[in-house]
């Protein structure tokens, strides 16, 4: 063997298993990638068809009648092209659907949508509707009102008619309020 195939074994040898794979593995995805491109369309003419993109040479049958066809009076069986040489979308069969009839509309949902207490974790009896006066607070907290003032909340108004958490203490109306 020569120095640099001594070498370059050691060295493989020296890694891990999980990299040995990962280096046998890189040659294989790179023939599979350039085998895609190829097939795709990116290789010259080869694969083209794959890409739908027309020809740039003409068919057999063309240069056997003395040049190509005329657009207008191509056959309907074949897609025509446009003026970039794009084929239009094919639309399915199935997507026709012979013989049915479009649904029609439902009508809209007029009644709300009932949604229990507590499932979004807030506790939405205090102040307005966009307030989330947490459902339970966490564990260890003594002062409630003093939690919530922490976190920037002020004095809410209770607007669901009760004080589920205690935070009313004088009967005002206002949870976390002066004199509560």
């Amino acid at each position: 063997m020569s120095r640099w195939y001594q070498a370059f074994v050691t060295w493989v040898r020296g890694r891990s298993r999980r990299e040995r794979i990962g280096l046998a593995a890189a040659p294989v995805v790179l023939v599979v990638a350039v085998v895609g491109v190829l097939l795709a369309g990116g290789g010259g003419d080869a694969g083209r068809w794959l890409a739908g993109s027309p020809t740039d040479t003409q068919s057999d049958e063309a240069v056997e009648t003395g040049g190509g066809e005329n657009p207008d009076t191509a056959p309907e069986s074949e897609p025509r092209t446009g003026p970039t040489g794009v084929v239009p979308p094919y639309v399915h069969s199935f997507a026709e659907q012979p013989g049915t009839k479009p649904r029609a509309p439902e009508a809209s949902p007029t009644a709300g949508v009932d949604v229990a207490e507590g499932t979004d974790g807030c506790d939405h009896a205090y102040g307005d509707r966009n307030v989330c006066v947490p459902w339970e607070f966490p564990a260890g907290v003594g002062d409630r009102c003093g939690w919530l003032r922490e976190r920037g909340f002020e004095p809410l108004k209770i607007t669901g008619g009760r004080d589920r958490h205690g935070l009313d203490r004088n009967g005002d109306g206002t949870a976390c309020g002066s004199g509560d």
